[in-house]
């Protein structure tokens, strides 16, 4: 006997008390992907895919306790994403064991980037202004992460200056620079970063052929 799909308004309504969960906020950043249909390109998800079955590790899961890597040396990777999570007030998503399998396996690469979007932010070596989120979108819609990719991308050299129009040119260089790194670097997904953390940041940098911000 197979259990029976939960209908959109159950979803819905479990997405709700997620939300008011500040412990399973990464699952309703999933949940909610999963709602609005949002997929990765086939490319991407079976690099994510690959990665997962070729670790040690749960990546999808991911579990850092970030007590331990503030006591890691300055300028690790580790020690650099920890404390700017913490000068942030940052809480990192996980997705909780309860969450339902069905729903990650539609969304690896989703979920991967929920969980890690903040190593993005050290990586990259942007804030968390808009410009600085903008630099990590315009580097996911240059990797063609997804499939309107390019279209995304125009529409945020026009809609990105009218947000904040008194930081156009950081905007319109934040995403100039966004798209550079994209045409330097590897798809980050499918890169094991949890197992670079206690190297030096500029080190993880230079492996994954971004310019060292520390």
């Amino acid at each position: 006997m197979t259990s029976e799909t939960p209908s959109l308004w159950a979803r819905l309504r479990l997405l709700r008390t997620m939300r008011a969960d500040p412990s399973r906020i990464g699952d309703a950043s999933v949940l909610q992907s999963d709602l609005m249909g949002a997929r990765m390109r086939e490319e991407i998800r079976q690099q994510v895919e690959h990665l997962c079955a070729h670790s040690h590790c749960d990546r999808l899961r991911p579990r850092l306790d970030h007590e331990a890597l503030r006591r890691l040396p300055p300028g690790t990777f580790g020690r650099a994403y920890a404390e700017f999570c913490a000068a942030h007030r940052i809480v990192p998503a996980t997705i909780s064991d309860a969450f339902d399998d069905a729903t990650l396996r539609r969304n690896p690469a989703i979920a991967r980037y929920i969980c890690l979007h903040d190593m993005f932010h050290v990586l990259l070596g942007c804030d968390t202004s808009l410009p600085g989120e903008l630099r990590i979108t315009a580097f996911i819609m240059e990797q063609r992460w997804f499939a309107a990719g390019k279209l995304f991308l125009a529409l945020l050299h026009v809609l990105g200056p009218l947000a904040r129009p008194h930081r156009t040119r950081e905007v319109l260089r934040n995403l100039r620079l966004g798209r550079a790194l994209a045409r330097r670097a590897p798809m980050l997904l499918a890169e094991p970063l949890e197992d670079l953390l206690e190297l030096e940041l500029a080190d993880v940098q230079r492996r994954l052929g971004l310019p060292a911000t520390a």
